[in-house]
């Protein structure tokens, strides 16, 4: 198999996509097999951030001329057999696809996503679910919102979740996490949030709930660890109007390899989001053993399993109250932090890549 792997997203800080795409690679190349794997990066990447895998740089263009021209373009000069997308296929290519849908928010909660993003997704998925060889999703709970919204049958598609990288199983070093305490100027103690700076994440109501431990005694501040995205002005107002001072801090992006130690520098992490496809930074924080606050959402709960306390994401109330069990029942605290661990143990760069590879054997009609 020679299968190409559109990762345009690494390198562009682009979140969820970027991180599954890096898992993805470096899952391919340490458990692919026999299989040959390229990855189609956007011009000067260091190939580091590909797994070390093979490269073909792609031109800087937009979405509309990348997937539907130079896409096909690049699996034909470099004679793949398979093409792997997220989220969109392009209407003709001269192999199979298989594209990675995340989350169909847009169907979901189209308010909370901006009309010309929320209108594209809605004319152009219905033609890829159709076109698609193998569709792959992060979590039964996308692949059951996928086959009653697109009439898609269960068969055609692959449950492939990501990996957590290695790095956050493994405590990083006391001078470390104090230098991070200092490059993004953090308070202690406080909880933390890390993420895109969106509607749906839902941080307005965590800021109000951070808010309200004040009035229980508890002197935690929050960082917002991530990147303002789209739609944040009303978010940011929310925020603005609770005057935390200096009980908030937002550090905008982190880099990759102080992340562990900003989540080891924490108390909390708090994901409470309306809606999800996986939730990795949940995933992440169980890894470094701190306990974590989660969404009710049916994405979320599938991958925190019991290793979180969870909550109404609606209700600021019971956000709250669940931060404050977390952060003063010390039985309960040492409980979430001996699980956590255990469950993010169970998503692998073996299980990903396995999972990957069945999905793009049956894609190729192979056993």
């Amino acid at each position: 198999m020679r299968i190409g792997i559109d990762a345009h997203a690494i390198g562009t800080r682009a979140g969820g996509n970027e991180t599954y795409m890096r898992e993805l690679l470096h899952s391919l190349r340490e458990h692919g097999g026999d299989g040959e794997y390229v990855a189609l990066v956007n011009r000067g990447l260091d190939p580091g951030m590909a797994g070390e895998l093979e490269c073909r740089e792609l031109p800087h263009v937009p979405a509309a001329l990348r997937v539907p021209l130079v896409l096909p373009w690049v699996a034909s000069r470099a004679r793949l057999n398979l093409l792997h997308t997220q989220y969109i296929t392009p209407p003709y290519c001269p192999c199979p696809c298989v594209v990675s849908v995340h989350d169909i928010g847009w169907v979901k909660h189209p308010e909370l996503f901006p009309p010309l993003m929320r209108t594209r997704m809605e004319l152009l998925m219905p033609g890829t679910v159709r076109r698609a060889a193998r569709i792959f999703v992060l979590t039964e709970a996308i692949k059951r919102e996928i086959v009653d919204t697109y009439n898609v049958s269960p068969d055609r598609i692959d449950t492939v979740s990501p990996a957590v990288a290695p790095r956050f199983f493994v405590p990083p070093e006391q001078a470390h996490i104090d230098t991070v305490r200092c490059k993004y100027d953090l308070p202690e103690p406080f909880v933390l949030y890390m993420g895109a700076l969106q509607p749906r994440k839902n941080v307005a109501r965590l800021a109000t709930a951070v808010a309200h431990l004040r009035e229980r005694g508890l002197p935690h501040a929050l960082v917002i660890a991530g990147e303002r995205t789209w739609m944040y002005g009303e978010t940011l107002a929310a925020i603005e109007s609770l005057r935390l001072g200096d009980r908030l801090v937002f550090t905008g992006y982190v880099d990759g390899t102080d992340l562990p130690a900003l989540i080891r520098a924490a108390d909390a992490f708090a994901y409470v989001s309306l809606y999800e496809g996986f939730g990795l930074p949940a995933l992440e924080a169980l890894a470094c053993g701190v306990p974590v606050l989660a969404s009710t959402d049916p994405a979320i709960q599938e991958v925190v399993a019991d290793a979180a306390h969870t909550c109404d994401p609606f209700d600021v109330d019971a956000i709250t109250d669940g931060l404050a069990r977390i952060l003063e029942d010390h039985d309960y605290t040492s409980r979430l932090k001996a699980a956590g661990p255990r469950r993010a143990s169970a998503f692998t760069r073996e299980a990903m890549a396995a999972a990957a590879m069945s999905g793009y054997r049956k894609a190729l009609g192979k056993n």
